[in-house]
């Protein structure tokens, strides 16, 4: 927004507290997240953080929203987190609105910041003052597809081969649909995913959260200006992929997945993620976010062929930049902590000290 005269802007900031008027606000930004919609701070509320939903305003106008989270990690201490976020009107905006968050996050061991900045290639980070760069926790880089051009483009644009997927496993008799929470079919449709999310978690070697989670995802994500969605693949009458999304701000977030590896030449996961796409296309959103590819991208990667199935629906690959604002002399020992904690994690998971992604 270039007429936000940064130079001289003043900022108001007021705690929101309602879904409607909190995701307005944060849905009408030019850069923002579902991470930042209302129903996200319900879900994760049920693994311990606290939301707070901070809106920055100039002249009465919104120019920045941030849903803050806060939690304890031992005793006193706990950290300030906006996930995917701060909303902003434009990233020049970033400083000014990192000094209202920590002014708001006092007390806490430090800031993290992960705006929705979408950087393309050679995807360097834009340097801000008072931040510095950090290992960011959602997914740094994800695959971004177009949706608005219309089916025909959106095909034309995949890899011959996904193409050719898509349209085998129609023929094959792989039928998909959309499921909504509240629909007669929405617990068996969970059921459905959840079955093959676990299946694919443990085949992988990837930890995952309670069921409960998944559930309030399902439910909360459901919410004024969004939705959530369950895309079913079936063949024969069996669910072989699944995935949960999210719809927010002009995007349909893939967040969850999984498959069976029966019937594997049927291609059920590719009929999964098209049908995703038309009903993205359908409902007037803009981009379908694929949501996690590797950081490096080599054949040894344990996320390469998540990255080769990903990239053959031709989207872009983007960088979102992680920065953390330190607010106590504590931030260091902290997070060596965290990251050796996080490798240890790792290593009795799958037998690496490496991340995923």
């Amino acid at each position: 927004m270039a007429g936000c005269g940064l130079a001289a802007l003043t900022m108001e900031r007021r705690e929101i507290d309602t879904p409607e008027a909190w995701n307005r606000i944060v849905g009408e930004l030019p850069l923002s997240s579902s991470l930042q919609s209302w129903g996200w701070g319900e879900v994760k509320r049920t693994s311990g953080w606290k939301p707070v939903r901070l809106a920055l305003f100039d002249g009465g106008e919104p120019v920045a929203a941030a849903q803050l989270m806060t939690r304890h990690l031992a005793g006193p201490l706990r950290l300030a987190y906006a996930p995917r976020g701060p909303a902003l009107a434009e990233a020049g905006l970033l400083p000014r609105v990192a000094e209202q968050l920590a002014r708001a996050a006092r007390g806490a061991l430090y800031l993290q910041l992960e705006p929705p900045l979408a950087l393309e290639e050679p995807y360097d980070v834009p340097a801000f003052a008072g931040l510095q760069p950090a290992a960011t926790i959602q997914p740094e880089y994800s695959i971004l597809v177009d949706l608005e051009a219309g089916e025909e483009a959106v095909l034309a644009r995949m890899k011959s081969k996904t193409r050719y997927n898509i349209r085998l496993s129609a023929r094959k008799g792989v039928t998909a649909r959309i499921v909504r929470p509240g629909e007669g079919d929405a617990e068996e449709a969970f059921e459905a995913f959840l079955a093959l999310f676990t299946e694919t978690n443990r085949r992988a070697k990837l930890l995952q959260h309670a069921r409960s989670y998944y559930e309030t995802v399902f439910r909360a994500m459901e919410q004024p200006g969004g939705a959530a969605f369950i895309s079913l693949a079936e063949y024969q009458g069996q669910p072989l992929a699944a995935g949960l999304f999210v719809a927010f701000a002009g995007r349909v977030d893939y967040l969850y997945g999984g498959s069976s590896r029966e019937h594997k030449n049927v291609m059920a996961p590719y009929a999964m993620h098209w049908t995703a796409m038309r009903w993205g296309m359908k409902h007037g959103y803009r981009v379908y976010d694929l949501w996690g590819v590797p950081r490096v991208l080599t054949p040894e990667s344990h996320a390469y062929g998540i990255y080769r199935f990903k990239e053959g629906f031709g989207g872009r690959r983007v960088r979102f930049p992680g920065y953390v604002r330190p607010l106590s002399p504590l931030f260091g020992p902290v997070q060596t902590a965290l990251r050796w904690r996080k490798n240890w994690v790792n290593w009795r998971t799958r037998g690496t000290p490496r991340d995923v992604l």
